[in-house]
């Protein structure tokens, strides 16, 4: 809007004779237009921070600056050079944004950069007649790239509020599928992206794992040290949980103190090797937290299956039904067969 302003105040110059509100404000409006785009991309980015100050400063120092000069070709020239610079500044966001739309992300970008480099040719433009005798005349040119700036503008106007909804959609969507406490899938990530690695499991014929884990007497490292040393805790399993996993390995917090995985192409027996790794490294490393030296494990139950009626949910009702197992035996171990259940039931009794 603040882009239209300016254009609209620039085309004002045909009919009327107020220099000060066809060249000055259109000026400032044409400056404010794209640094309003950068601070919605910053907002999204999160590159950077407090820069609201410095662009309040330009705003203020161009004002200053044109104020003298806005009649005249230096005025033009000034307002060319910001704009280049401003978009320059632009183009760097956009190529650093992390975004689910990498087509209309370089289109942007190459608007961003289109836009500067006119503005740079305008630049040149405008101070060949003043740097030297030469009686070329650019007018046409000149009008031309006002042309090819009424297009990028539009062309940018249409692109970044897609760009920027689908990037803050795509925040919602793992705000929604993601523990805020370990940045973990949640239990609805889980159940979704783990469907989604299940049916290409069964498609290409590979093996695939549940491992469910749970930490050892977490209740009590909550009533001696309080609740933010085991919050502390959690964060700390699942970091030595995500040292033990692959890239193509998913793993969610899917209640208190539980985690669980899934493990594509690796068999019962794969899976329990990687269990027991988790085991060892947590074992053999303590948690220091506030002066205290926390000593933690957990225990863990794994299934496995090649059959493709099998569902995530009864992998992990499976796998969930030997970590039982595994807490009965004595904790701080892996448990991949339900063998010993009548053992386990009868102890129980």
């Amino acid at each position: 809007m603040i882009f239209v302003v300016s254009q609209i105040l620039a085309c004002l110059r045909i009919v009327l004779d107020s220099p000060f509100i066809t060249h000055y404000l259109a000026d400032m409006c044409i400056i404010i237009s794209p640094i309003l785009a950068l601070i919605g991309l910053q907002k999204v980015t999160n590159l950077t921070r407090n820069t609201n100050r410095h662009f309040l400063t330009l705003v203020i120092a161009s004002a200053i600056v044109l104020l003298p000069i806005y009649a005249i070709t230096a005025g033009q020239l000034v307002t060319s050079l910001v704009i280049a610079t401003l978009f320059i500044y632009g183009a760097y966001l956009v190529y650093k944004m992390k975004c689910v739309a990498p087509m209309q992300q370089k289109i942007l970008s190459g608007c961003f950069i289109s836009h500067s480099l006119i503005m740079y040719i305008q630049v040149f433009m405008l101070a060949a007649p003043l740097v030297s005798n030469s009686a070329t005349d650019y007018s046409l040119w000149l009008q031309a790239i006002l042309v090819s700036h009424i297009i990028l503008a539009t062309a940018t106007a249409l692109v970044l509020p897609f760009l920027l909804f689908v990037n803050i959609e795509e925040n919602l969507q793992r705000l929604v599928n993601h523990d805020v406490l370990t940045g973990l899938l949640n239990r609805r990530g889980f159940f979704m992206q783990g469907e989604k690695l299940l049916k290409q499991g069964v498609a290409y014929q590979q093996s695939f794992s549940v491992v469910m884990i749970d930490i050892d007497y977490f209740k009590s490292v909550n009533d001696k040290y309080g609740h933010s040393t085991g919050d502390t805790a959690i964060k700390w399993i699942a970091q030595h949980i995500m040292a033990q996993l692959n890239d193509n390995d998913i793993a969610a917090r899917i209640g208190g103190e539980e985690f669980a995985l899934l493990l594509p192409d690796q068999s019962l027996n794969q899976a329990q090797v990687t269990a027991q790794k988790l085991c060892d490294a947590i074992r053999g490393h303590s948690l220091r937290f506030k002066g205290n030296t926390i000593n933690l494990s957990v225990s863990v139950g794994i299934s496995s299956s090649y059959d493709a009626n099998a569902s995530i949910k009864i992998l992990l009702d499976q796998a969930d039904k030997r970590l039982y197992i595994a807490k009965v035996k004595g904790r701080d171990q892996v448990v991949i067969s339900d063998q010993q259940t009548d053992h386990v039931a009868n102890a129980v009794m």
